[in-house]
């Protein structure tokens, strides 16, 4: 699943423009295939909450999971969208593209302020380079991704400094 998608994203490098285009163009079904990949990989939780860009990876991952799905993107009063979840109200953040951490970092704050206790974000791609990981770690958030990609003068590469254990796991 993720060697699908990893030749898939190949095709799209080293150009961020067509990496984005790509991504918008994945069928529902492409996200569904990458969705398994996390639904085995993430702990225990009680709900998704799909960040916008992440709303296909969001849904898939809820419906393989079993669990609510949480839409971040509604605008209004939060409570309104927010469907009954269990007292523990653990939730796990989906998106498609993690840069650097700004609407994860805000839909922690959000999801905090009701209660919710954020264990993991989930990410089909990852920019090592814009620090994300990092910020979202600070905050007691881990992160999981498909594919990992750097910044480079040349355009944008996959990450070679990614620890072995991660690379022998999702080969």
């Amino acid at each position: 699943m993720v060697a699908t998608f990893r030749e898939m994203i190949t095709a799209t490098l080293p150009s961020e423009e067509r990496l984005r285009a790509r991504l918008a163009q994945m069928s529902p079904g492409e996200w569904a295939e990458l969705a398994q990949v996390f639904a085995a990989a993430l702990p225990e939780l009680d709900a998704v909450l799909g960040l916008p860009g992440g709303a296909d990876l969001a849904g898939s991952l809820a419906r393989a999971r079993g669990v609510a799905l949480l839409d971040a993107a509604l605008p209004g009063d939060v409570d309104s969208w927010l469907p009954p979840i269990p007292p523990s109200g653990e939730v796990v953040i989906v998106t498609d593209h993690l840069q650097g951490g700004g609407p994860e970092l805000e839909a922690v704050a959000l999801a905090t302020s009701h209660g919710l206790r954020v264990l993991a974000v989930a990410a089909a791609v990852e920019r090592t380079s814009a620090g994300a990981r990092g910020r979202l770690e600070l905050q007691g958030v881990r992160v999981y991704t498909a594919l990992q990609l750097a910044d480079t003068p040349r355009g944008l590469v996959f990450e070679r400094r990614a620890p072995r254990r991660w690379r022998e796991r999702h080969r």
